[in-house]
């Protein structure tokens, strides 16, 4: 268990220095008036299809039915506003 309890503390003192780093790099930059930012992925957006792991065949109709869906609002609003008249 010896060299288990070695390699565990190796790893917890390099990520230890790695948030020393950081750290220092962030009073850094706030001494100098800007605000650190986080590094890595934006904000993730919902698309509504579930991800890349789903049936592809799913994920075509899901996108097909929101722009009929979206065409028909569309339409919706434009015969509200006198637009056109109905078909």
């Amino acid at each position: 268990m010896k060299i288990i309890d070695r390699i565990s503390d190796f790893f917890d003192d390099r990520r230890r220095a790695k948030q020393k780093r950081i750290r220092e790099k962030n009073d850094k930059l706030r001494a100098a008036g800007k605000t650190p930012t986080k590094k890595g992925w934006g904000t993730m957006v919902n698309t509504g299809t579930g991800g890349i792991n789903h049936d592809p065949t799913t994920r075509v109709y899901d996108v097909a039915q929101q722009q009929k869906n979206i065409s028909e609002e569309d339409e919706i609003k434009e015969r509200r506003s006198g637009e056109i008249k109905r078909k």
